[in-house]
């Protein structure tokens, strides 16, 4: 597994913080299909995965009934997919 890959599977855990009671269900929904069908899909090119799931974690955040302490983790995750997407590129 290359270092890159490795990192995502570190942010993919982080991600699956949002799969908690106090996280309305669809942000807990778009959070897991964020990393499943993008960030972890190998069958896509590196720099789409990373993109691509920063895109809908943004989505995630703009929700207004997203609590607070998630929204930050999403910001946090998103600094660090757009550290990677730099370097991939």
């Amino acid at each position: 597994m290359s270092d890159i890959e490795s990192k995502l599977v570190q942010i993919a855990s982080v991600i699956n913080q949002l799969d908690d009671p106090k996280v309305p269900r669809n942000i807990r929904t778009g959070a897991k299909d964020a990393c499943v069908q993008w960030l972890l899909n190998k069958n896509k090119e590196m720099d789409i995965r990373i993109a691509i799931t920063q895109a809908k974690l943004e989505e995630l955040y703009e929700d207004p009934n997203i609590p607070p302490e998630f929204g930050t983790l999403i910001l946090m995750i998103n600094t660090e997919l757009e550290k990677m997407l730099r370097e991939t590129l």
